[in-house]
């Protein structure tokens, strides 16, 4: 498979496909490559590369999921450089995340403000906010605050 021509890290070496194998879950396969985009100009060359190859892409943020979405055999794409979180308004109780921004730090920077990300799974910690829209992510407190998809007001995507 020919490269892509990302800025970002694309590896097909057997090492970085092996770190890449597995996530928290019992799921385990090798992929094709690993792609780490640096932007979503990046992303975007990604799709264009994937498309014209017939290749699928497998979006990973901390691989902290247990249902095995991160792992697969065609090219990761590791969107943990995606990870800026903007300014939190308060009145709006809203903030623009990167799909690579750590819940965590979400959290920590909205409770500067007197507010917070309720929604916490068990990796609330370290995993991605990409990852969490893209399963739905709940956790202890969905009972009372719902999960993920209550907390997102909109997704900018790649196609």
């Amino acid at each position: 498979m020919n490269r892509p021509t990302i800025r970002g890290v694309y590896r097909d070496d057997p090492l970085a496909r092996a770190v890449y194998s597995e996530g928290a879950g019992i799921a385990r396969a090798m992929p094709a490559g690993v792609a780490v985009p640096l932007d979503a100009d990046d992303v975007a060359e990604l799709v264009r590369w994937a498309a014209d190859r017939g290749a699928a892409l497998i979006a990973r943020g901390s691989g902290s999921g247990m249902a095995g979405g991160a792992v697969g055999r065609d090219v990761i794409v590791d969107i943990s450089r995606l990870h800026p979180i903007g300014e939190i308004d308060v009145t709006r109780r809203r903030v623009w995340v990167g799909a690579g921004a750590l819940r965590g730090a979400v959290d920590a920077a909205a409770r500067q403000h007197g507010l917070r990300f309720p929604v916490d799974p068990s990796s609330g910690a370290f995993c991605t906010l990409g990852g969490m829209a893209a399963t739905n992510a709940a956790g202890a407190r969905t009972l009372r605050y719902g999960a993920t998809r209550a907390w997102v007001t909109g997704a900018e995507c790649v196609s």
